[in-house]
């Protein structure tokens, strides 16, 4: 039986509209810029990086509870790629460190 060649698309991506694949780039970019929030020390993909520590402004202001533009920003993008839920877990997480004085 011969093994048909894997395909340069990963298995999970397999199908996936060109709408779907941005919304997950920019769904890793939300994840780092949180992950990043959370654990400063927190290796980034070298491809994510510029936009991860671009959008960190807007995800600090909005875990910091701000009603600024910045956290505005924050809100829409998470509301953009379908990760409201994820960022509000993050935001309730980081709001638990800093009133604990855990390091962030």
């Amino acid at each position: 039986m011969e093994v048909p060649e894997s395909p340069l698309v990963p298995a999970c991506r397999v199908g996936a509209t060109p709408d779907q694949l941005r919304r997950e780039a920019e769904r890793a970019v939300l994840y780092g810029a949180c992950l990043l929030l959370l654990r400063p020390d927190a290796r980034i993909k070298p491809e994510l990086r510029a936009a991860v520590a671009a959008l960190l402004p807007a995800v600090r202001a909005y875990c910091q509870g701000q009603d600024s533009p910045l956290a505005r920003h924050a809100a829409a993008y998470a509301d953009a790629c379908g990760a409201r839920a994820f960022l509000e877990q993050k935001a309730a997480l980081y709001r638990q460190r800093s009133g604990s004085g855990e390091e962030l």
